[in-house]
């Protein structure tokens, strides 16, 4: 995922499950993982960064935002 926009952390976010990329632009996510949500997009899922730096899309129901 490009991703161009100037990057703010709008939110952080553990990972409720371990979810394995289903397409290129997705981020596989660790169950208990931090993430940084540096974007909401439409529909259900938000652009996150993880620990590494890489960036992609995960869905929110994946999320857990407390």
């Amino acid at each position: 995922l490009q991703y161009d926009k100037e990057i703010r952390v709008i939110a952080t976010a553990t990972a409720e499950c371990s979810v394995p990329s289903q397409r290129r632009v997705d981020l596989p996510v660790t169950a208990g993982e931090q993430l940084d949500v540096i974007d909401a997009v439409q529909g259900h899922a938000v652009i996150c960064r993880n620990a590494q730096g890489r960036y992609g899309y995960v869905l929110v129901e994946h999320l857990n935002f407390r």
